[in-house]
C-alpha cells in the first residue's frame, strides 16, 4: 500500500468517528424517545452504531451521515419494537405475571401526561409510533421522516394521521393543540 492510500483509509475512519460523535446524543435522544426504556436505548444505539460501522464503506455523501444513522436506528428500534410486542402478547398468553415494576428513575422521570403518551405510544404499531416520534418528538420534517424509515412521503402521512387519531382518541397528548 502506498502512503496515499493508507491517509485516505485514516481520515475516513475520522470521519466516521466524527460523524458518530457529533450524532452520539442525538441518537440516544431519538432511541430513547422510540422504545422509552433508557436502558435498552443505549444498547439500542450501539448496536445501530456497530452496524453502521460495518457498512460505513456504503456511505458514499458525507452530508447523509445523520440521516443514514437515523434510519439504521429508526429500522432496529422498530424490530425491537415488533419483538417486544409479540414478548408481551406471549407474557400474557402464559400467564407469567405482570411485567417488572418501572425502576426509580422512570417513576421519577416525568409528568403523569408524559407517561401515559409514552404507555400510549407504546401501544402503537412500531411505524405509527416511529413517525410519531420522529415528527413530533424528534422536530423533524416529512422528507426526513421517509428517508430515516425508509419509507414514502404519503405513507408517513398516512402512519401520522393514525397515530395522531389513536392518541387523541384515547386523549394521550399533552396539549390539545399543540399536535396537528
Amino acid at each position: 500500500m502506498n502512503e496515499t492510500s493508507i491517509g485516505t483509509r485514516a481520515s475516513a475512519v475520522l470521519d466516521f468517528d466524527a460523524l458518530v460523535e457529533g450524532q452520539q446524543a442525538a441518537l440516544l435522544g431519538l432511541a430513547r424517545r422510540l422504545i422509552w426504556d433508557p436502558e435498552e436505548a443505549r444498547d439500542l444505539v450501539q448496536s445501530s452504531l456497530a452496524d453502521a460501522y460495518e457498512k460505513r464503506h456504503t456511505l458514499r455523501d458525507p452530508q447523509a451521515g445523520p440521516a443514514w444513522l437515523r434510519r439504521i436506528l429508526v429500522s432496529r428500534a422498530m424490530s425491537l419494537l415488533r419483538r417486544r410486542r409479540v414478548w408481551h402478547v406471549l407474557r400474557e398468553v402464559l400467564d407469567l405475571g405482570p411485567e417488572p415494576p418501572p425502576s426509580p428513575e422512570e417513576s421519577f422521570a416525568g409528568a403523569e401526561r408524559w407517561r401515559a403518551l409514552g404507555r400510549e405510544l407504546r401501544k402503537l404499531p412500531p411505524q405509527q409510533a416511529a413517525a410519531f416520534s420522529l415528527r413530533y418528538l424528534e422536530g423533524l420534517d416529512l422528507d426526513a421522516v421517509a428517508e430515516a424509515m425508509g419509507i414514502g412521503r404519503g405513507t408517513v402521512r398516512v402512519h401520522l394521521h393514525r397515530a395522531l387519531q389513536k392518541l387523541k382518541a384515547v386523549d394521550a397528548l399533552v396539549m390539545k393543540g399543540e399536535m396537528p
